[in-house]
């Protein structure tokens, strides 16, 4: 069976608590129908369809989604350094961002952390129906508890990785995937971010018309 912890429940239209659970150590998510309210971070045990909650049955699975099912791609420039398509089959990791960043001697994969375990996790919960701050919260939560599972201080890991964070900001943007989900940079208000980005896809499209041509 495998562990996951619930991140997210609310209630149906009907009155059923619907609960939205995950897996940080191989990036898997299960939508799951609970039998009884569970506190957000409770954890569950998930063996095929069926939930288990200190060995009690508390429901089953409704939905299922797993990182191996998804695009990680690294191709284009992304002004948060991560994000996802509109429909959630892509996950973008910023070009220029650096795959492998040393923490206190260690190597810490940023494909892993921040694409695979952050984006994911964010997009999942947008899709679950949250704000994109809610969800970039709790996604910050499973990258933390990935970092650690690596045994990594989350404090210097969160130190290095803000380096690049402002520096990949600042940078011109070069070319932006034109599915790109603009979410966080519209609930964020980011009007500088969004008119780059819509200059940055539009000489994207000025590329793709001159390649047909």
């Amino acid at each position: 069976m495998m562990k996951y912890r619930i991140l997210s429940r609310k209630k149906s239209e009907n009155g059923q608590i619907i609960g939205l659970a995950v897996n940080y150590i191989s990036p898997s998510m299960v939508k799951i129908l609970l039998n009884k309210q569970l506190k957000v971070n409770s954890i569950v045990q998930v063996d095929n369809d069926i939930i288990y909650y200190r060995k009690k049955y508390i429901g089953k699975v409704l939905e299922s989604r797993d990182v191996s099912e998804l695009i990680i791609n690294t191709d284009y420039s992304i002004k948060y350094t991560g994000g996802y398509s509109v429909d959630g089959r892509r996950i973008f990791l910023d070009k220029n961002f650096p795959k492998l960043i040393v923490v206190r001697n260690k190597l810490v994969d940023t494909v892993e952390s921040i694409a695979k375990h952050h984006e994911v996790t964010e997009k999942w919960l947008v899709d679950f129906g949250h704000s994109y701050a809610y969800s970039h919260r709790l996604a910050t939560s499973v990258e933390k508890d990935f970092i650690r599972f690596l045994r990594v201080k989350w404090e210097a890991y969160d130190k290095e990785v803000a380096k690049y964070l402002r520096e990949n900001y600042n940078r011109r943007l070069e070319n932006t995937p034109l599915d790109l989900d603009l979410l966080p940079y519209i609930e964020s208000k980011d009007s500088k971010a969004l008119k780059e980005i819509k200059e940055s896809m539009n000489t994207t499209i000025l590329s793709i018309v001159q390649y047909e041509i």
